[in-house]
């Protein structure tokens, strides 16, 4: 489903991420980048050490990103 370098939204569960997530129609953070296409179900992600928890999702917390709906190098600017 999804390869290296694509990008991805990671559904942050409540749960998982208590943090980050306080409310459904709290805005999406930003994507995150596939690193590697563990098995059929898993993906590793790019993800910032701030978020506390392993690097690895099933595919089921990963939506594909369009990339020409964010900046990808915010820095660019």
């Amino acid at each position: 489903m999804f390869k290296p370098s694509d990008w991805v939204w990671v559904h942050l569960r409540k749960d998982k991420f208590p943090s980050q997530r306080k409310s459904k129609l709290q805005a999406r953070d930003r994507p995150f980048q596939v690193l590697e296409h563990i098995n059929e179900n898993t993906y590793k992600i790019d993800l910032s050490l701030d978020y506390g928890v392993s690097s690895t999702f099933n595919v089921i917390d990963l939506s594909f990103c369009d990339e020409g709906t964010f900046d990808s190098n915010p820095k660019a600017n």
